[in-house]
């Protein structure tokens, strides 16, 4: 297993084929937006290849030496299987000079069903079992409340954990779209 930059084809491929299904509608930014910011240098998208088989990716904002997952997911038929503790041992080797890593994990105090509470906190157990920690800042992005969570050299206290999470989404989104959709 390796993680590879994907290539505009590869990129339109996932998005129109995985982050669809993926992801809620509301989470997805428009594939133009994803270019524009690739090519402004402040995005990076990153398969987890098994031999030429992508099976994972991992869509990164980039402030400086911030990085914030803006996507990650594994293949579904190959889930459970270890392989997103893989990618993110991966990207953190691939980002080893990187100041944070800041991540957004759905919080399950907001669950309207239990079988998503149970879901949303297995995913935050994930996310703690492999090296992040929970930064104590809420949020809310796109209507969809989270708990921000980081690993990395700097660990940021809460205050500076929200200006950096607002400094990436405002590289990325117009101020009328910031405003309507991130709350902080």
């Amino acid at each position: 297993m390796k993680l590879s930059s994907l290539n505009k084809k590869q990129i339109e491929t996932i998005y129109r084929e995985r982050m669809k299904i993926d992801f809620p509608p509301n989470e997805l930014k428009p594939l133009s937006m994803i270019y524009d910011a690739i090519e402004q240098g402040i995005y990076e998208c990153l398969g987890l290849m098994d031999g030429t088989d992508i099976v994972g990716y991992a869509y990164l904002i980039r402030k400086g030496d911030d990085y914030l997952i803006d996507y990650l997911a594994v293949c579904p038929d190959r889930r459970n299987a270890g392989l997103g503790s893989e990618m993110l041992r991966l990207l953190g080797e691939y980002l080893v000079q990187a100041d944070s890593i800041i991540g957004e994990v759905e919080n399950p105090e907001f669950a309207e069903e239990e079988a998503d509470r149970k879901l949303q906190t297995r995913r935050y157990g994930f996310y703690m079992r492999n090296g992040f920690r929970d930064s104590g800042v809420r949020v809310t992005c796109f209507g969809v409340p989270f708990i921000l969570i980081e690993m990395g050299k700097n660990i940021h206290t809460e205050d500076e954990m929200r200006k950096l999470y607002e400094q990436h989404y405002r590289s990325v989104l117009s101020a009328e779209r910031f405003a309507k959709h991130v709350i902080i």
